[in-house]
């Protein structure tokens, strides 16, 4: 079986600059790109089993923050990530440490750099800027939210947007009753008592990244 890496990336420049060079670099491998987090979810359904490695950029046009590698993760358990980011400071750096990635890459490498990257993260190394440490807060909410279904993840994100159970209910086309449930087993799983104290402890990751 071949493996695959899925570049994540809306900039058509840089997201086609590494499909094309990955190609180019390593030829038993095949790249796939995608421009959105919804597309990239689409692909990992599809083709979960072949993605060795995903390179996923912190601004998509439809995930906040780290909302998109999390429900990734959630779909690509046994994939490698890598953050390709325009941003490089020491919070979204720790928490992607914390997040259980193998890199923290910046668009202001050279196209080659990022290229040997993909080698390097695929011989099991790990690459992040020097003396930035994992955010023990971060590192623990990720030990909770990996508890959470693909449909919880929805629902905790439209809390987090300020969605009632009717609306969530119609985004999702689920009753409000199994709306209900899904709440509940977030409250649990996230280990606090109420749907406040669940969007407080979610939304510094999944804040939209600026």
């Amino acid at each position: 079986m071949r493996w695959k890496v899925l570049v994540v990336d809306d900039h058509p420049l840089v997201g086609q600059a590494l499909e094309l060079s990955i190609r180019a670099a390593y030829a038993h491998l095949d790249v796939g790109r995608v421009l959105t987090a919804a597309e990239a979810e689409t692909y990992a359904k599809r083709e979960g089993s072949r993605i060795k490695l995903v390179m996923l950029d912190l601004i998509l046009p439809d995930a906040d923050g780290f909302d998109g590698l999390i429900r990734l993760q959630h779909l690509l358990p046994n994939s490698a990530f890598a953050i390709v980011s325009s941003r490089a400071d020491a919070h979204s750096v720790s928490m992607a440490r914390a997040f259980g990635v193998q890199a923290y890459l910046t668009k202001n490498e050279s196209v080659e750099t990022l290229v040997n990257a993909v080698g390097a993260i695929l011989r099991g190394e790990e690459i992040f800027p020097e003396t930035i440490s994992s955010d023990p807060v971060a590192a623990d909410f990720h030990k909770r939210v990996a508890r959470l279904s693909g449909a919880q993840l929805r629902v905790l994100r439209s809390l987090a947007d300020g969605k009632l159970n009717k609306e969530i209910a119609g985004d999702m086309n689920l009753t409000e009753g199994t709306v209900k449930q899904h709440v509940s087993a977030i409250l649990k799983k996230l280990e606090v008592n109420n749907r406040s104290q669940a969007v407080l402890a979610a939304a510094p990751f999944l804040r939209k990244a600026q």
